[in-house]
């Protein structure tokens, strides 16, 4: 679907926890499903080298999450 999983920002919840952003506090977000490189891996606990990151539709500052 091009850059974005989400065709249009969306609101997210994490854990019943409605995400606002930690900069400017909106709520909409794109989402995107990134597979990081393995080499950043390297002595840490993630075993599935792929996140779920949440753009700020307003500000643009990237919110990481492991997947569940």
């Amino acid at each position: 679907m091009g850059l974005f999983d989400a065709p249009k920002p969306v609101g997210v919840e994490i854990k019943g926890n409605v995400l606002y952003c930690v900069i400017c506090r909106h709520d909409r977000f794109w989402r995107r499903h990134i597979r990081l490189d393995p080499a950043e891996l390297f002595n840490s606990d993630w075993f599935d080298p792929t996140v779920v990151a949440y753009t700020c539709d307003n500000c643009g500052y990237i919110h990481w999450f492991k997947p569940q």
